[in-house]
């Protein structure tokens, strides 16, 4: 009662001296509103810094965090837990990247073996590995190895590995589904992972190698770009989290290439090179990798060794598959056409740096290279596309000098929206009659919405060409080579600022002389299937690869085919055919499967030009499992059906677990530290004004 009444007392004086201090014209001001509640200013002072000195430091606390990304943003193979409370993808790490690289004349067969471990002390109910591949694919075999246990995958319609693979995590089996994501981005969701396991998937896929510019390409890609997708576009993509890479990469490549060669060069990575006869042994010699650079290997034939033609062939089912390589001959004659060039340069954000400076010398070269009989525009592109002329003009030496302070200008910033830029250099204004309207296009290609950007090439690309030039150590090489083809030119690669002379100078030459027109193979038997169907224009240094399907009891004789083309303008064209007779071969692996992969693309282009969805994708699912074939259609699926059953038992308890988890809505420490944090001050808050009081 004592203190009380001294509070009391207390309270009476402070507010008499209150009143007394206010001037005469603040007599009649009503109480502030902390007054009402008995508090003075001191009190109101150490509860709103208490209150904002913890939202400064969760705010903090929160941007110091992992952010979400999505599969487009995905760095290398990568595995990922998915946490059922939050909704949400969590990195395990990768301790172990290899590759197994065999490579017989145009074919590549590779065997990528990726290691994680989980760290956590729990288990862990599914999991997602993504990883980029090359473009063009054959994604054939993958196998999933926890433990002791090797599960195998096996082929099925996308709807029922996934069934499959939904019912086994639901009864604790150990289950592993592969899934093509985009072209060059495949998934695989894992069930029923142990605590502390180690994980190691291997996928084995095959291609045909690129031959251009007079040297073989083998690339494996280390990297994916994050990429833009319109806002208007919903890329519906889970939300994930990184991995944690220890950066730890093997490449071991065994180079079979049948002839003699006269330089092994590796792009971007320190090798290690060993001749045994014919052949070389490739190795990585770095073991640790810290960029995000392709590992890009190229070899040139001797001069004298260059092959004209190129054939191999399998023999499988009744059928002999083949891969036919075959240069035609190149012109010396410049085009008599003149040309009207649109030069198109990506200034996103995701040119920064390099990627920026690279741009900019290449098209300072192109500049450079015309004469006052060229007409030109330029066009910068990033959220918005802006035109230097509003249509073109002669390349004169005021308006070259308009160009290079409009190219001077160029920043990196925003997104990459090609469509207004495409869309511009397409249309009327900006195509001139009786020229060679050729389009040179200069991006990374990072974007997301591929299929609608091959449409407005389609649909827009008319009498011109469309070049797409890649810029950057790790492009998006799956848009740009069919951006290329949808535009019926060619695709150039400019991996560092050295290469841009000589990259830029191979381009011109391609530029400046007719192409290969009206190309035919012609083959000695009938009921030849071969892909593709329609073969392009050839430009300079430029080789025809075709693959075909025949029966066998029509392919008795020695494979002959006549391969043959226009190459000219107007009245001046001339034929050229060339009859090829090669030996059988029949004992090369891999090429029925590289003529599915081949046809199931051209199938999956007619599905983005607006072909028959139902027919389409029936024809591509039959072709997809006979050949055992990912695609958008089908899918891998592997089930453990003979696990231990103590290991089974222990699923099933996690399992049940997690779920009894999720159906809590806040179970014990679910709003997490911070929260805690903020409760705590809060009580200390309370305290205080509670002791200031007494």
């Amino acid at each position: 009662m004592k203190s009380t009444k001294r509070n009391s007392i207390r309270w009476e004086l402070e507010q008499l001296a209150q009143k007394s201090n206010q001037p005469a014209n603040h007599k009649n001001k009503p109480p502030r509103k902390y007054q009402k509640l008995g508090l003075n200013w001191k009190d109101v002072v150490i509860f709103s810094m208490a209150m904002f000195y913890t939202t400064l430091y969760h705010v903090n606390a929160h941007a110091q965090s992992t952010q979400p990304v999505n599969f487009d943003d995905i760095s290398s193979g990568m595995m990922m837990s998915f946490n059922k409370t939050t909704g949400e993808y969590h990195s395990l790490q990768l301790i172990q990247t290899d590759y197994d690289v065999d490579v017989f004349g145009l074919l590549a067969t590779i065997k990528l073996k990726q290691t994680f471990l989980n760290p956590q002390d729990h288990w862990i109910t599914e999991g997602v590995y993504a990883f980029p591949m090359a473009d063009k694919s054959a994604v054939y075999q993958m196998k999933m190895t926890i433990g002791d246990r090797v599960i195998e995958a096996e082929i099925h319609e996308k709807k029922q590995a996934e069934q499959i693979y939904h019912q086994a995590k639901s009864e604790g089996l150990t289950a592993t589904m592969v899934k093509q994501y985009r072209p060059n981005i495949f998934t695989t969701d894992i069930a029923n992972i142990g605590p502390n396991e180690v994980i190691s998937v291997e996928i084995t896929y095959q291609m045909n190698l690129r031959y251009d510019q007079l040297f073989y390409e083998l690339r494996l890609p280390m990297a994916i770009k994050a990429r833009y997708t319109p806002a208007d576009v919903a890329p519906n993509l889970p939300s994930t989290q990184g991995v944690n890479d220890l950066n730890y990469r093997r490449i071991d490549i065994n180079l079979d290439a049948g002839f003699a060669l006269d330089e092994i060069r590796s792009l971007h990575h320190n090798i290690e090179i060993a001749q045994d006869f014919g052949k070389h042994q490739i190795n990585l010699t770095d073991q640790q990798l810290y960029d995000t650079q392709d590992f890009v290997l190229r070899w040139f034939p001797k001069t004298a060794q260059t092959p004209k033609a190129a054939y191999f062939s399998e023999i499988k089912d009744g059928f002999e598959y083949s891969l036919l390589m075959v240069l035609p001959p190149n012109t010396t004659e410049k085009s008599s056409k003149p040309r009207n060039m649109t030069f198109i340069m990506d200034t996103s954000g995701s040119m920064h740096g390099q990627a920026l400076d690279q741009s900019k010398d290449a098209l300072l070269f192109a500049l450079s290279e015309m004469d006052d009989s060229t007409y030109f525009n330029v066009i910068d592109f990033d959220s918005t596309a802006k035109v230097l002329f509003p249509a073109s003009r002669k390349a004169s030496p005021d308006n070259i000098s308009l160009a290079l302070d409009f190219v001077d200008g160029f920043s990196s910033d925003g997104g990459t929206n090609m469509a207004p830029a495409l869309q511009i250099a397409m249309q009327r204004e900006n195509i001139k009659s009786g020229y060679l309207n050729q389009i040179i296009f200069m991006t990374d290609g990072s974007v997301g919405n591929e299929s609608m950007i091959f449409d407005q090439i389609a649909q827009d690309i008319a009498d011109a060409r469309l070049f797409t030039i890649a810029i950057g150590p790790a492009p998006n090489n799956y848009f740009m080579s069919k951006a290329a083809m949808f535009g019926k030119g060619t695709y150039t690669h400019i991996a560092s600022l050295d290469q841009v002379n000589d990259s830029m100078s191979h381009l011109f030459a391609q530029l400046a002389r007719p192409a290969l027109t009206d190309v035919a193979v012609a083959w000695n038997t009938s009921g030849v299937i071969q892909s593709p169907s329609v073969i392009p224009d050839l430009y300079m240094d430029q080789p025809l690869v075709i693959t075909s399907k025949v029966p066998v009891s029509q392919a008795k004789a020695a494979p002959s085919f006549v391969v043959s083309g226009l190459i000219g303008e107007n009245n001046q064209q001339k034929s050229w055919s060339e009859q090829i007779t090669l030996n059988h071969d029949g004992q090369t692996t891999g090429i029925a499967r590289l003529w599915a992969r081949n046809q199931v693309e051209e199938m999956t282009d007619d599905l983005m030009l607006g072909g028959d969805y139902t027919v389409l994708k029936e024809e591509i699912i039959e072709l997809a499992l006979k050949h055992r074939l990912i695609t958008e259609f089908t899918a891998m699926v592997a089930v453990d059906r003979n696990p231990d059953a103590s290991r089974l038992a222990r699923a099933r308890a996690a399992a049940q677990a997690n779920a009894a988890a999720h159906q809590a809505p806040f179970p014990q420490g679910s709003l997490g530290w911070r929260w805690n944090l903020l409760f705590g001050m809060l009580l200390l808050s309370g305290a205080l004004m509670l002791q200031r009081r007494v």
